[in-house]
């Protein structure tokens, strides 16, 4: 009875080591993680004590159907997800990440920043991207507008709308990181060039 018990044991143990073993020899490529590469803002910019104005930038609204870890390029009708490559996390959290860090760039006398405040801002930045398109040709096209909303209620709310593009390979993942950095970079210099701050 025992000897049955313990052939069976081998029998299973046997059974899910090839069911691992098929697994493994079934894995597909190894998983690349990508980020927006956010410029450092150089520690020779003024300390946080001494910035002239807080701009607190929002998360970025983008479509659910955008708002994803997947890295795509459309053909057609037809959106193609990477099956080696994803984003560190949901988009719009890298696309807010990204753009804060360079508005902090291209302004260091502000304390610019995506975390929320305690105090009200001198300035809230609304970034609403109704299109971010990568397309197999080679083309990246955005579209976006943002609200700038001062504390001072008796200033008015600037409002602007563009639409930026760039063209570039997409044969890998790495291509279509840098075709999405190179909008988001078009957006961040029309952004800083609006705004009233």
């Amino acid at each position: 009875m025992s000897f049955c018990l313990s052939m069976r044991r081998l029998l299973v143990l046997a059974a899910l080591s090839s069911v691992a073993a098929l697994l493994g020899a079934c894995a597909g490529p190894p998983l690349t993680v990508y980020t927006l590469e956010a410029p450092t803002v150089g520690s020779d910019t003024a300390p946080s004590s001494g910035k002239i104005g807080v701009v607190e930038v929002r998360r970025v609204l983008i479509p659910d159907a955008l708002d994803t870890q997947d890295i795509v390029v459309r053909s057609g009708s037809t959106l193609a997800r990477s099956s080696r490559g994803r984003w560190a996390s949901r988009f719009s959290l890298s696309a807010t990440y990204f753009l804060t860090r360079l508005l902090a760039q291209r302004r260091p006398e502000l304390l610019v920043t995506d975390q929320p405040q305690i105090e009200p801002p001198n300035y809230r930045l609304v970034i609403t991207i109704d299109v971010l398109d990568v397309t197999a040709n080679g083309t990246a096209t955005l579209e976006a507008d943002w609200l700038v909303m001062p504390r001072d209620a008796a200033r008015p709310s600037l409002r602007q709308r563009a639409r930026f593009s760039a063209t570039g390979p997409v044969a890998t993942d790495q291509d279509v990181v840098s075709l999405n950095m190179a909008v988001l970079k078009q957006l961040a210099d029309a952004i800083a060039a609006s705004t009233p701050w």
